[in-house]
């Protein structure tokens, strides 16, 4: 009886799924420097450009930050977002075969984020709607060379506009996560910054 009170509230509550790519993304502080770094740099060596047998090209593929988030809409003008999001990721970053030249020079390091962002509509015209957010986040990066992680705390602000039809929604969004590590190779304050486009389920 419990879960189906539940399950009605949600249903009531008009849930929707929704995700995108980043078309523009920019990175500052500590962790720009961070991620640029390949997997071969842990070895703090002054041979470290090479696995032993060829000079390795550690060229990084084109990445780009990826988003999916589950919402719902306790009322019209108002939603609520639990979204996770990959940064910076390319073909290159999911190399996880330690014995291969190409994971040697793929990214070290991953991050990801989680945001719990409060939505705002407060322009509608026809099909057409403008939102702003804002919210609490928090945010991980992972060392590929030995395993380790570090975690911080941020928050994730930005707004958008979008366009509603009927079993879809198109929008672009620009947002900014300020986020705040005190611990590991990204210590200190990083901004994580860009535009969505993506398409939403309602």
């Amino acid at each position: 009886m419990r879960w189906a009170v539940v399950l009605a509230f949600v249903v009531a509550c008009h849930p929707y799924v929704s995700g995108g790519y980043e078309m523009s993304s920019k990175l500052a502080g500590p962790i720009a420097n961070v991620m640029a770094q390949p997997v071969v740099s842990a070895r703090n060596t002054t041979s470290s450009l090479t696995d032993g047998q060829t000079v390795l090209d550690t060229t990084q593929a084109p990445a780009r930050t990826y988003s999916v988030a589950f919402g719902t809409a306790a009322a019209r003008d108002f939603h609520i977002e639990l979204g996770v999001h990959a940064h910076d990721i390319s073909s290159d970053s999911l190399e996880m075969s330690p014995s291969s030249s190409a994971y040697l020079a793929s990214p070290r390091y991953l991050t990801g984020t989680a945001s719990l962002d409060f939505q705002w509509f407060f322009l509608r015209t026809h099909h057409v709607s403008t939102y702003i957010h804002v919210g609490p986040a928090a945010g991980a990066v992972f060392d590929k060379s030995d395993g380790s992680r570090s975690f911080g705390q941020a928050v994730r602000f930005g707004g958008g506009i979008q366009v509603d039809l009927p079993i879809i929604r198109v929008f672009l969004d620009a947002s900014q996560t300020e986020l705040m590590m005190t611990s590991g190779p990204a210590a200190g304050v990083n901004e994580l910054a860009g535009i969505t486009l993506g398409v939403g389920l309602h």
